[in-house]
């Protein structure tokens, strides 16, 4: 599917793009094929004389072949990945201080680091009422009681970024007990996708997933499932856009990265995956997507670079703890 997304979108640019075109941006990206095709679209229309070369994969993937590549980088940008993951790579990149920063919600902009959000996963709990026979949970602790065991699901936290944003952030409110509360009622799922489909086809009342894949279910008519922010606060998982240090198109690449962070753009990206942005000034685009703004959300405040160091001991702490 990604050489198909890659093929697609290059010859699509390449038929639409003239001899006088000025320039090109090779533009590496791990994001699904509906939010690659509206962003190369958009940069179409608003600079038509720069030629977006798309190379796919998954996000592990792309950043070990930038790395690979640091000695004659191919690559111009990165969109995306989550800050943790970046933390591991962040002498592949180097830092460039948009004017659309100031836009940001401020705990996106990482200003002390070579990326800057472009959008943020929120942490939720998605219900099932079809399957649901208790009272509908509304706070992680609500998930962490006895009478939930076997209940609830999520992704392993060893192999999804997600599902390691929810262990940490249930660690930052409730400690290690928390983390050995939550690890002995959930059943996991071997990849992220498992936890919002188990749950969307009645096999588990409850999961814990992103915001934006519970509200497709919700947009897409499936009544029965209902999105909770939990009430003891919720946590962010900040995705970023990284300029490529050396990379062989620096100007046009930096222009690339100004669209990625307009608000055009953004309000764009949600209304097509529902995907929270990190401008704070989209809150139009937010309400017709049916999601709340950041205002009426409980935020718990986490230290992505914290929680990127602290991986290796959380993880271990978890699989002790699920024996």
């Amino acid at each position: 599917m990604k050489r198909l997304l890659h093929s697609v979108l290059i010859s699509a640019i390449l038929s639409s793009t003239s001899a006088a075109m000025a320039g090109e941006v090779n533009l590496y990206t791990s994001n699904t094929e509906d939010s690659v095709t509206t962003a190369v679209d958009l940069i179409r229309e608003k600079a038509p004389d720069i030629k977006v070369n798309i190379i796919a994969g998954s996000s592990g993937a792309l950043l070990r072949r930038i790395e690979a590549e640091k000695g004659a980088p191919g690559a111009d940008l990165f969109w995306s990945s989550g800050f943790s993951t970046l933390e591991e790579f962040k002498a592949l990149f180097t830092k460039y201080n948009s004017p659309e920063v100031d836009h940001l919600t401020p705990s996106l902009r990482a200003t002390e680091s070579p990326w800057v959000g472009t959008n943020t996963h929120v942490m939720v709990l998605m219900i099932n009422k079809d399957v649901l026979e208790d009272d509908t949970p509304t706070s992680w602790q609500d998930v962490m009681k006895p009478e939930w065991k076997g209940k609830v699901t999520m992704a392993d936290p060893a192999n999804s970024s997600s599902a390691y944003a929810q262990l940490y952030g249930v660690y930052s409110l409730y400690g290690e007990e928390g983390v050995r509360k939550l690890a002995a009622n959930v059943e996991l799922q071997g990849e992220t996708s498992g936890a919002y489909k188990a749950v969307a086809q009645g096999e588990y009342p409850a999961g814990l997933t992103m915001e934006y894949a519970a509200q497709r279910y919700v947009v897409g008519g499936q009544r029965a499932i209902q999105v909770v922010y939990p009430k003891d606060g919720t946590f962010l998982s900040p995705e970023g856009l990284a300029l490529i240090a050396n990379g062989p198109n620096p100007e046009d690449a930096k222009k690339v990265y100004d669209l990625f962070l307009s608000q055009q753009m953004q309000a764009a990206l949600v209304k097509v995956t529902l995907r929270r942005p990190s401008r704070d000034d989209v809150d139009d685009a937010l309400k017709a997507s049916g999601l709340p703004t950041m205002s009426e959300i409980k935020v718990i405040d986490v230290d992505q670079n914290k929680a990127g160091a602290e991986r290796d001991k959380i993880l271990k702490l978890w699989s002790e703890a699920r024996g």
